[in-house]
């Protein structure tokens, strides 16, 4: 596929346009998401990856999807999923009380290259489910949508390693410290992968919904590589990730449907769009 309909083209102008107006810092344009799916087809045939498993995304354009259902590895379907939730879980967390944004992150979830596919993204949101049963009582009006973010990192002695992670946009009547120990991890991180200085959780508050869903919410790698800042502090610089690693991030989509790494807790995704739901 060399570029996109003019049908498809106009739906992902008007898509981006809807979102600029939203404040959304990060919009792809239509040729940045038809690079990416030329990229990804391209990554599938250059590794000879069976095309049986891969072939109904050819022809994708980001206009009337051709196949029965969608999937997670379509740059299209999971993007236009993704602006969805932007925009309809927005306008739910607005009617809330003060929206946070919040990055959990359980090193017990980490991967080795090579081992992605073996993570359990239902038993990471699971795991946050029983933390929210456990929240105090004025959680029980509590609206979250967010998404797992996925990250390759590579450390100071050039181990690298799968670090998933929630990205979270909460509606609650909480304190920060009361969301830190809500989200919180229950079980201790694995001896020796992680500093003293490691937060599980962070939280700050956020003014611009959208653009902090659509942070949450992106469906895409960033390499993280440890570098020691002038004090000698551990920080973290982005670096081009490998064939290898991409190709093993886009199988993993691939094994998944759109909405498959989005969490959402308090709301549901109804015909009427992103709606508040009791939690009983």
């Amino acid at each position: 596929m060399d570029s996109f309909s003019d049908d498809s083209a106009e739906l992902a102008r008007r898509d981006a346009l809807v979102l600029r107006n939203l404040r959304v810092q990060k919009v792809q344009s239509p040729d940045e998401l038809n690079h990416l799916h030329a990229a990804r087809l391209a990554r599938f045939a250059r590794n000879e990856i069976e095309r049986e498993l891969w072939r109904h995304l050819v022809g994708c354009d980001g206009a009337s999807c051709p196949n029965n259902a969608c999937n997670a590895a379509c740059v299209f379907g999971e993007r236009r999923e993704v602006n969805r939730l932007v925009r309809q879980g927005g306008r739910l967390l607005k009617k809330g009380s003060k929206p946070w944004f919040i990055t959990v992150t359980d090193p017990n979830y980490f991967k080795e290259p090579g081992r992605l596919g073996e993570l359990s993204v239902n038993g990471l949101f699971q795991g946050l489910r029983r933390r929210l049963r456990e929240a105090p009582e004025n959680w029980a009006t509590a609206r979250i949508v967010g998404g797992l973010d996925i990250a390759y990192n590579r450390e100071l002695d050039g181990s690298e390693f799968w670090a998933p992670h929630l990205h979270l946009v909460a509606s609650v009547d909480a304190t920060a410290a009361e969301i830190r120990r809500v989200f919180k991890p229950r079980r201790s991180p694995p001896a020796g992968l992680v500093g003293d200085t490691f937060r599980p959780v962070n939280v700050k508050p956020t003014d611009n919904l959208a653009n902090a869903l659509a942070y949450a919410l992106k469906p895409t790698i960033a390499g993280r590589e440890a570098v020691l800042d002038g004090r000698g502090n551990i920080d973290r610089r982005r670096f081009q990730v490998s064939e290898a690693a991409k190709l093993e991030h886009d199988l993993w989509l691939l094994s998944m449907r759109p909405r498959h790494r989005s969490f959402l807790s308090g709301a549901m995704v109804s015909r009427g769009g992103v709606v508040a739901r009791n939690r009983g």
